[in-house]
């Protein structure tokens, strides 16, 4: 995962992008291959544990977000994940990105280029906008979050790839919700733009994998995220 955000960051560090121009995130970060410097993330696909290329840039995704509405930039594609991450609280802040969808995009409506300053280190994920100055003020409220749901028993699914009574969570348990917050962005004309940003988390349960000698008829397949 950290590789894949190293790499990720290395391909956005000094991008220009042009007055006008709408950046696309998954652009700017595909294709998503070993060729591009990307490595293979684990991931549950039915009973199997499984390399995917690519995985675990959402971190970039949600990072970006942050760093545009700082920059007070119009945002005009952006998802949340399904259900709440706990390293991308508070909720209604983050945003998901998986190739060939959902993106997450931007306009530049500056009348110069902006330039993509993108730092990792450490624990620490950084983006900086660089361009001219042009008086406007970026506000965001604090999200709002609501309709807290408790998620159902942890969903055990049976697996020959590891040892017999052998248990591995991959999942952890999170609560669904319901968040919204607030963007407004005031130019030094006196123009006003505001856009309400709002989200829906589905309660997740935890999924954990017990290896078996054998796999029984009811054992089923799991949901694949990517965070």
């Amino acid at each position: 995962r950290r590789g894949n955000i190293k790499n990720g960051v290395d391909l956005l560090n000094g991008l220009l992008i042009a007055p006008g121009e709408t950046f696309s995130l998954l652009a700017a970060l595909s294709p998503f291959t070993t060729e591009n410097g990307y490595l293979p993330e684990l991931v549950i696909k039915g009973d199997k544990i499984t390399p995917e290329i690519g995985g675990g840039l959402c971190q970039i995704g949600t990072t970006t977000f942050r760093a545009v509405m700082g920059a007070g930039l119009p945002i005009t594609a952006r998802q949340n994940h399904a259900y709440r991450v706990v390293y991308y609280e508070p909720a209604g802040t983050d945003a998901t990105i998986y190739d060939p969808w959902p993106d997450y995009r931007f306009l530049n409506d500056a009348p110069t280029y902006i330039l993509i300053q993108a730092k990792f280190s450490g624990d620490i994920l950084s983006f900086e906008f660089w361009g001219t100055k042009d008086g406007r003020l970026a506000e965001k409220t604090q999200p709002t979050i609501y309709n807290i749901v408790k998620p159902e028993p942890a969903k055990i699914i049976e697996t020959l790839d590891l040892k017999l009574g052998e248990k591995k969570c991959t999942e952890r348990a999170h609560n669904g919700a319901d968040a919204y917050f607030n963007y407004k962005v005031t130019y030094a004309d006196g123009q006003i733009k505001q856009k309400r940003f709002s989200s829906h988390y589905v309660p997740w349960r935890a999924v954990c994998l017990l290896g078996v000698e054998k796999l029984s008829a009811t054992s089923t397949p799991p949901l694949i995220t990517n965070n």
